[in-house]
């Protein structure tokens, strides 16, 4: 190897550890915190520490949250499914998607027909009227 190559390999890796080394610097910040804002982050962390030493609040916060967050998933997955039979309904004239969204809104209508609860709620329903007549007579 030339010295003319070796200079240059020289000099590309230093302009390389010179680029790395400037990005990975970071700003810091010199000011200091002020009373607001040292009072804020002691109540912030007076909040942290109570909420995770009562075990109880923990879970009841994450149950509030699972209750919202599938009855998020229930409602938007009825708007998904509401719009995509909407738009399969008006597919059904056109030529040559029709004939694959009859097929699917027969299967969907076939679905639904199929299962109809009512039977069973009118089952459920009479087991517990005996059961509260019997629960009566005693």
């Amino acid at each position: 190897m030339s010295e003319d190559s070796r200079e240059d390999n020289n000099e590309e890796s230093n302009k390389n550890n010179s680029d790395t080394s400037n990005s990975t610097k970071k700003k810091s910040r010199n000011k200091p915190l002020s009373t607001r804002e040292k009072k804020l982050a002691a109540e912030a962390m007076e909040y942290f520490i109570q909420y995770v030493s009562s075990p109880w609040r923990i879970i009841w916060v994450n149950f509030i949250a699972g209750i919202f967050r599938g009855l998020g998933a229930l409602i938007g997955a009825s708007i998904v499914l509401a719009l995509l039979f909407w738009v399969l309904s008006k597919l059904v004239d056109v030529p040559l998607v029709g004939q694959y969204a009859k097929e699917v809104k027969a299967t969907v209508s076939g679905y639904v027909e199929e299962t109809n609860y009512n039977d069973d709620f009118d089952r459920i329903g009479d087991t517990l009227e005996r059961i509260e007549e019997e629960l009566k007579k005693d």
